[in-house]
């Protein structure tokens, strides 16, 4: 069984369905995803949570490659909005829903090691050969970050997949050293930061596991992350995998063609 976590509101379950629909193409395993969500329409009325209808479709998506695998949606409620509403972060370049996996120490049914996804990447080989890394001396498996390792500090990683030690992290307290620095301190990159400089105990893992560039002959996970392009003048590309046509047109990438034609046959037949 492989365990996997997201986060987010109604608006990126594409991304999830996309993640799951490359993660199933590479692998025969178990899935047991958890899916972490909340209502804070107070903050902005589009930040509902995801659906127990879009639940089911993806629950549906992951049985079709192994009948034991399922998604089970969990929503956050007093405790979660009542950190967010308090946080000096509840307004940044993130949405609040990058916190939630902050409170996954909270939740009984979340297992002792578990893989946190952000919900704009996609698989291109086995997520088991990740899985199944030893992090028992850990608290995370981490990769380091494209920009942030050479313009923050050299070891700075990339929150975007963290392979967690869930058993670690309690005994450690991670999390809520984590949500106190961010509840108090004002920061350009919230949770990332923090979770940079108060964990103590990391794995640093091969790019080929939170690739945040172009695809290369060993990538297991690609980030969509921002880029930063310098020529033929400095701006930055923030295509996401939902984006087909932008994928095409400014990435010129056409790896997930295939899936890409599923996911827009499922669109139409919905």
């Amino acid at each position: 069984m492989i365990n996997i976590l997201f986060g987010g509101n109604y608006k990126v379950y594409d991304g999830i369905l996309l993640c799951l629909m490359s993660m199933t193409k590479h692998t025969n395993e178990e899935l047991n995803i958890y899916i972490l969500s909340a209502e804070l329409t107070e903050i902005n009325p589009e930040y509902r949570p995801i659906s127990e209808e879009q639940r089911k479709f993806l629950d549906n998506l992951v049985k079709q490659k192994n009948l034991n695998s399922q998604v089970k949606l969990i929503i956050l409620k007093d405790e979660f909005r009542d950190w967010i509403l308090q946080s000096e972060n509840k307004l940044s370049i993130y949405t609040p829903y990058t916190f939630l996996r902050l409170f996954a120490d909270k939740i009984g049914e979340i297992p002792d090691k578990i893989i946190y996804l952000d919900t704009d990447m996609m698989l291109n080989g086995n997520i088991k050969e990740l899985f199944d890394i030893d992090i028992t001396d850990y608290e995370l498996g981490v990769v380091l970050d494209r920009y942030g390792h050479f313009f923050i500090r050299p070891k700075y990683f990339n929150a975007g997949m963290l392979l967690m030690n869930m058993k670690m992290i309690k005994e450690t307290k991670l999390f809520d050293r984590v949500k106190e620095m961010c509840l108090n301190k004002k920061m350009g990159f919230p949770d990332q930061t923090a979770l940079n400089k108060c964990s103590k105990k990391k794995l640093y893992l091969p790019r080929k596991f939170n690739e945040q560039g172009n695809l290369r002959p060993d990538t297991i996970i690609q980030h969509f992350s921002k880029r930063i392009k310098w020529l033929p003048y400095f701006h930055t590309q923030n295509v996401k995998p939902w984006q087909i046509d932008k994928v095409h047109e400014v990435y010129k990438w056409h790896q997930y063609d295939d899936i890409y034609e599923q996911y827009l046959k499922m669109k139409k037949d919905k």
